[in-house]
């Protein structure tokens, strides 16, 4: 991990995961970058200065905007970290697509508002990062007060071959000191034999170092219930899970289970792309 990417709006929400982006970038000593992306009534970048003053809310939105992204950056210098800031204008959200290629990120913090749904996420971009990252993204819920990794539940039905994504998350879970618990959730609707689980689930076991994960099964009506409970039987602080991105997650999962956790599930949720190698 060496360069992160912490979009923001400078929401309450945001600000759990600019502090929990500094926190990460720290114990990885990696370069921290924090983005904001604002709309304005014309061409700001090519208004001439004389000009500004015809649009004096947009003019103390951007000045609100430079404020709050130097704190940051100072922020992040306190701790010795490299930093850089970026304030983009009049740009969708495939505007943070592009950044995070041009710029090489290999992992990205952004907040989510939780029970009101992924259309109410920062920015209206965490459902779209999610979808499209070629890196893993930690989505965090404004419920976090502290960061203290310990136990990562990694949710899946292991029928697809994802041991290189898995990979992120061991490196995640290497950077933090956690365990990692491999949790299939055997349902009535797709029941698998305990043995034909364990089997699976070997594979990604082997993977691990050693003494750092567990294999899992649990019987639950939902595989959605099925994690959350298990999550909260362990006491968990992270569900990681593997995305295609295109129409949404992984068949590891049933239709929505993913979108939901994300969505609703108070816990950090780290979610790694099919794509990212």
């Amino acid at each position: 991990m060496k360069n992160i990417l912490v979009p923001t709006d400078f929401s309450d929400c945001a600000r759990v995961a600019e502090r929990i982006g500094l926190e990460i970038a720290k114990k990885a000593n990696a370069e921290i970058h924090f983005l904001h992306l604002i709309k304005t009534p014309v061409d700001w970048v090519k208004l001439p200065l004389e000009k500004e003053d015809r649009y004096p809310k947009t003019k103390a939105e951007i000045a609100h905007a430079e404020v709050e992204l130097h704190k940051l950056a100072s922020l992040a210098e306190d701790l010795g970290l490299k930093t850089k800031v970026f304030l983009v204008f009049n740009k969708g959200r495939e505007e943070i697509d592009h950044h995070i290629l041009q710029h090489n990120h290999d992992f990205i913090v952004m907040g989510s508002h939780g029970a009101g749904g992924l259309r109410k996420v920062v920015g209206s971009n965490t459902q779209r990062v999610v979808r499209n990252a070629h890196c893993p993204v930690l989505v965090i819920k404004p419920e976090v007060k502290e960061f203290s990794v310990k136990n990562i539940v990694f949710a899946s039905s292991f029928e697809e071959d994802v041991h290189a994504q898995f990979m992120k998350v061991i490196e995640f879970a290497d950077l933090m000191g956690a365990n990692i618990h491999l949790l299939n959730v055997n349902i009535p609707d797709h029941f698998v034999y305990t043995e034909t689980a364990e089997a699976r689930m070997k594979a990604f076991l082997e993977q691990c170092p050693r003494g750092t994960c567990s294999i899992n099964i649990y019987n639950s009506w939902r595989e959605e219930a099925g994690i959350k409970q298990f999550a909260g039987k362990i006491d968990a602080d992270v569900i990681s899970l593997i995305t295609h991105g295109k129409s949404g997650f992984l068949k590891m999962l049933e239709p929505g289970v993913s979108e939901n956790l994300v969505n609703q599930s108070e816990l950090p949720v780290l979610v790694v792309n099919i794509k990212a190698k």
